[in-house]
């Protein structure tokens, strides 16, 4: 079975996502950033905020495609939002989820916050012009 994702919010600043699935689910895309509304060439988005619930014993592992960092999570509760967490960012592409066999069944939320590589606003590949945050 594949993953099932919803996609609840892509503003101009984040995209939230809303999957589920089960166990012995390879690359799943769980965030298509490449695809999201405004992105240009190579659009960045960092990870804010990940609520979850993963059922069996197993671990479900989020990861932007093409980088080595893993965030793997099992049982409930969030990453993100507490001060020692850092948020996972500086990678070009989709994120995806891997859930290994003896997961029965997950439910995740995923914000990201759009970094760069975006046509609009501050985030047009322009980091570093701080006339759009004043205005």
């Amino acid at each position: 079975m594949t993953i099932t994702t919803t996609k609840l919010v892509d503003n101009n600043d984040k995209i939230i996502v809303n999957a589920n699935g089960v166990g012995s689910e390879t690359e799943q895309t769980l965030v298509d950033v490449v695809n999201s509304n405004n992105a240009s060439s190579e659009p960045k988005v960092s990870i804010a905020n990940i609520q979850y619930e993963v059922v069996g014993t197993g671990d479900v592992t989020v990861f932007f495609k093409n980088d080595t960092s893993k965030n793997i999570i099992n049982g409930r509760g969030n990453y993100g939002l507490k001060p020692s967490e850092e948020r996972i960012k500086d990678a070009i592409g989709d994120i995806l989820l891997t859930s290994d066999s003896n997961v029965t069944k997950y439910n995740v939320v995923i914000e990201t916050q759009k970094e760069s590589g975006y046509t609009n606003g501050w985030y047009s590949n322009n980091t570093n012009n701080f006339w759009y945050l004043w205005c």
